[in-house]
């Protein structure tokens, strides 16, 4: 190996380019002369470059650094010349990851330190040297200090020489979020939005992520149930958090995804008996995602959003999940769950039976209800969907390229189905490659229904049952109010 510097850091600069699947500004080459591999500058005139894959070039580990820990300490840093830290390893530390980056740790964590002069005190598993960039331009690969100076890092020869060569990586999480969704979102648009997500199953949990992906701002998680091994296969929580309270287990995959996100936790049972504390939730928020599978909860959650004139999305699969549905209520502008079930009753008891619980609920004395729940990739269309509304729902009141959406997605109920399913009214759907104007599997079909006028939630219930039974409510003494 060269003890030339400048050719340590052209021969490293070629290795890079290689293993990234781009262009550098080295090249490797044979020097006869010397019968050693060299580096050259890109284009020089020489013999021809040596043929290199991308996977034989790519021996770099990655060592992540947190750019806000790095400005909220600089002026420690400046002070005492070094700081400790902690990173978490993964595979065999060819990643390292800043600690202050990880809601979930890894299994095995290295003592670092950062340090602008090297440090004389005890070494430690890991040190990353911050020098002034050459060009002394910031740009991707460099940190931007509160002095207006770019750094990059150097990894140190520690006690152990596994991270000696690795890459530094400065993380801006939330600018380089951002970025990705530019253009379609806006970097502040929905940070001052709060969803209340009630029930995360399969389907909560997975519209919870991504509309954190989207920069949700705050998130109200409420369900009372753990985390169990049957689980695992369909919701985005996994082995190593079995046992967890899914409330935590999704908060800690909301933060993963979007780390300034606020998230509440509130391991409670929708019911009657704490509907004060389920308004209060309501009320605290912009909308509401109802991923429940149980009718009492929806009809709760339906009066309590209808009389706190909050936009509800319900959403679920069919049993054995064969297709699922969403409602989507606007109070005082669309028909809300109760005339939801009154329109449509096979409709909205037609529910997945996934666990014990569920079966029992709806299980006769004598009658025994199987759990059959279906596949996640068959739960995951509806998810998404549910999903997609919820966040135009968030954009209402914004500028977005995806308001234009809202003439397709003016419809109350959409369906989905995921196969012909033998015994329901959709078992002889053909096949999807014949069908033009016939339902079919894999579609989404909007369907429009009117409000119940007399819905005893959402419309003139008393006077819907006086004009039924043919009595005059002018002639009958005012009706007791309760206290």
């Amino acid at each position: 190996m060269t003890n030339d510097p400048n050719q340590k850091a052209m021969i490293r600069d070629a290795m890079q380019a290689i293993a990234s699947r781009k262009p550098g500004r080295s090249k490797l080459v044979y020097d006869k002369t010397k019968r050693t591999i060299v580096a050259v500058a890109e284009g020089a005139q020489v013999t021809k470059a040596l043929n290199i894959t991308a996977d034989d070039a790519d021996m770099f580990g990655v060592v992540t650094l947190s750019s806000e820990w790095l400005r909220a300490n600089w002026p420690n840093l400046e002070r005492a010349g070094s700081l400790p830290t902690t990173f978490s390893s993964w595979d065999d530390g060819d990643a390292l990851t800043h600690s202050e980056l990880c809601v979930q740790k890894s299994p095995q964590t290295v003592s670092g330190t950062v340090f602008l002069e090297k440090p004389s005190g005890p070494e430690t598993d890991l040190g990353i040297g911050l020098e002034p960039a050459p060009n002394g331009r910031s740009g991707p690969g460099k940190f931007l200090s509160t002095d207006g100076v770019a750094y990059i890092g150097r990894v140190t020869d520690g006690s152990s020489s596994l991270y000696h060569g690795s890459d530094v990586v400065f993380a801006d999480v939330e600018p380089q979020l951002d970025t990705r969704r530019a253009g379609i979102l806006e970097t502040t648009i929905l940070k001052d939005k709060t969803v209340l997500c009630i029930g995360l199953g399969t389907g909560g949990a997975h519209v919870a992520v991504e509309l954190a992906k989207c920069g949700v701002g705050r998130f109200l998680l409420v369900d009372r149930d753990r985390l169990s091994v049957g689980n695992v296969v369909r919701h985005p929580g996994a082995i190593s958090q079995v046992g967890r309270f899914k409330v935590n287990v999704m908060r800690d995959l909301i933060l993963e995804k979007n780390p300034s996100a606020k998230v509440e936790v509130h391991r409670v049972a929708v019911s009657f008996d704490n509907r004060d504390v389920v308004a209060e939730f309501i009320g605290a928020s912009d909308l509401v995602i109802c991923g429940t599978d149980n009718r009492q909860s929806k009809l709760l959650i339906n009066e309590l959003c209808v009389s706190a004139n909050v936009t509800a999305v319900y959403g679920g699969a069919f049993r054995r999940a064969y297709g699922g549905q969403i409602l989507r209520v606007k109070p005082k502008h669309s028909p809300c769950h109760q005339c939801f079930v009154a329109a449509m009753p096979d409709e909205a008891s037609d529910v997945e039976i996934s666990s014990g619980d569920d079966a029992a609920e709806i299980a006769y004395s004598d009658q025994p209800v199987a759990v059959e729940p279906g596949l996640s990739l068959d739960v995951l269309p509806i998810a998404n969907m549910l999903a997609k509304l919820a966040l135009l729902e968030l954009l209402a009141d914004k500028s977005s390229p995806l308001n234009g959406l809202k003439r397709d997605f003016d419809a109350p109920w959409y369906l989905w189905l995921n196969r012909p399913e033998p015994g329901t009214q959709y078992a002889d759907l053909p096949p999807l490659s014949e069908s033009s104007d016939e339902m079919t599997i894999n579609r989404w079909y909007g369907i429009y229904f009117d409000r119940d006028e007399a819905c005893p939630v959402c419309g003139d219930f008393v006077g819907g049952l006086a004009a039924s039974y043919g009595l005059d409510l002018s002639s009958l003494p005012p009706l007791p109010v309760k206290e």
